[in-house]
């Protein structure tokens, strides 16, 4: 465990956000089972729940936060843009960057999918929580999405 010392160093704290938020994605993810009738494997069902709950990415940023090769993430956002469910789009800002967001189908589907086949282990974990830590993890999430200018209201500006 980091001391506050360390995480002082912006980049220090920066890098042990990260290393967290994916290592808690990859704990609570749960989709390794493929769900029948659905046409997807379950990797790309992760990735599918991943946007849904991170909003657009970079394909590198996905690869960090599911915890795999930027390879293996280009070929499943392929494969999952060649299903009409994801669509890349230009960063207006800086147009070398190509986010990776749902399509309307790909919302569609994602939402008609069951959630989960066993209680949901995020949940439980949060459970076990006291008010005081949840109210403590949830206001550091939000501050931290606010310093990066996103809106925390749950409505991203689209990137085309």
């Amino acid at each position: 465990m980091f001391v506050t010392k360390e995480l002082a160093d912006p980049e220090t704290a920066a890098r042990e956000i990260s290393r967290l938020y994916g290592q808690m994605w990859h704990r609570f993810t749960s989709s390794r089972q493929p769900i029948d009738g659905s046409g997807l494997t379950a990797r790309m069902l992760e990735v599918l729940r991943h946007l849904t709950g991170s909003g657009p990415l970079t394909v590198g940023e996905m690869a960090v936060h599911l915890r795999i090769g930027r390879a293996t993430a280009t070929e499943m956002i392929d494969r999952l843009e060649a299903k009409g469910l994801v669509e890349r789009m230009r960063d207006q800002r800086d147009q070398r960057r190509v986010f990776v967001w749902l399509t309307k189908e790909g919302r569609r589907r994602i939402a008609g999918m069951p959630d989960r086949r066993s209680p949901d282990p995020f949940v439980a974990a949060v459970a076990g929580l006291d008010v005081k830590t949840r109210r403590q993890i949830v206001n550091g999430l939000s501050k931290l999405l606010e310093a990066a200018g996103s809106n925390i209201n749950g409505v991203e500006e689209r990137v085309s």
